[in-house]
């Protein structure tokens, strides 16, 4: 009786060992951290966006995009594919991601081989959002109703990395103060800076998106008083056409330029820098005009912006 008494003791005190024990294993943790009704987390949520409603995963890791690439790559999250012209742009940074075909041409066969848990698409047609949805939860995010950051933050939303996308935010806006002192004094302040985008046809004036982004937000310069004003009105002012006759009133102190690689835009930009016009304008009168890479400008996108801002930093400490 008494051996058998100490074994039933000990066998009491160990299930009791075990129960305390039994908090940091897998079982219990699992269980932990299910609600007090002792259902398991939700796996999906509601999304809303530009297309309506869709139900996407809590925080999903697979995921195909038709033109967030290096917005996902900014909060730590590698796509399975993207378009290949969006691959190119991003070099190395692109390593093994898929190419689904080119903007506007999706391969929709390879996006369905690569079994993403979410597609992320730009401004696209209902067809296409329709055959989307058909291989996985798609989210619609309209390319012009955010700047850079909101792009960002977007991404940090929909893929539930808040907080990756606020770090990102705050190291972006530091690399903007560092730009911003090392040309404290080669720009003066209070002059303003114009942007001007050549065509065959047309000359645009460009706002605070694409060349004027790096320009306007980062390096803080100040537009012509027009496009100031556009800005005002619309903060993703993107740009207006204006006729030669008009470029007076978009003159500034300082003038950056970018030409398409065609031949009859190089030809128009030669036709004009010939014209009383254009050798009138403080900037050209002052030697203050510089020539931008448009493979390098025409970008906008958190790598583009990095490379833009490096370009910027060496073009204007040569002048």
């Amino acid at each position: 009786m008494r051996r058998s008494k100490f074994a039933c003791i000990g066998a009491l005190v160990l299930i009791l060992m075990t129960a305390g024990c039994g908090s940091n294993s897998p079982v219990s943790k699992q269980a932990a951290s299910a609600d007090s009704s002792g259902a398991k987390p939700a796996s999906e949520r509601i999304y809303k966006h530009a297309m309506g409603e869709v139900k996407i995963p809590v925080k999903p890791e697979k995921v195909v995009t038709l033109q967030y690439v290096s917005q996902l790559l900014s909060i730590g999250v590698k796509p399975l594919g993207a378009p290949a012209n969006l691959l190119e742009d991003l070099g190395e940074k692109a390593a093994g991601i898929e190419s689904i075909g080119d903007v506007g041409k999706y391969n929709f066969e390879k996006i369905l081989e690569l079994q993403p848990e979410l597609i992320i698409a730009g401004d696209v047609e209902q067809e296409t959002y329709d055959q989307l949805s058909k291989i996985a939860p798609t989210v619609v995010v309209p390319w012009m109703d955010y700047d850079v950051f909101g792009h960002v933050k977007a991404m940090g939303d929909i893929m539930n990395r808040q907080s990756e996308a606020e770090a990102w935010s705050t190291a972006f806006r530091a690399k903007f103060q560092a730009v911003r002192e090392q040309l404290q004094n080669i720009i003066e302040p209070g002059k303003t800076a114009a942007i001007y985008n050549i065509r065959p046809k047309e000359i645009y004036v460009y706002g605070v998106r694409n060349f004027g982004f790096t320009l306007y937000k980062a390096l803080e310069l100040t537009p012509p008083p027009p496009v100031k004003k556009e800005i005002e009105k619309n903060p993703n002012f993107w740009a207006v056409p204006v006729s030669l006759e008009l470029l007076p009133e978009y003159a500034s102190d300082y003038l950056f330029v970018s030409v398409f690689g065609d031949d009859d835009s190089k030809k128009r930009l030669d036709e004009i820098s010939k014209t009383a016009l254009w050798a009138n304008l403080p900037a050209v009168k002052n030697n203050r005009v510089y020539m931008l890479n448009l493979d390098t400008w025409f970008g906008y996108t958190p790598h583009d912006i990095e490379k833009q801002l490096q370009e910027i930093v060496s073009l204007l400490k040569k002048s």
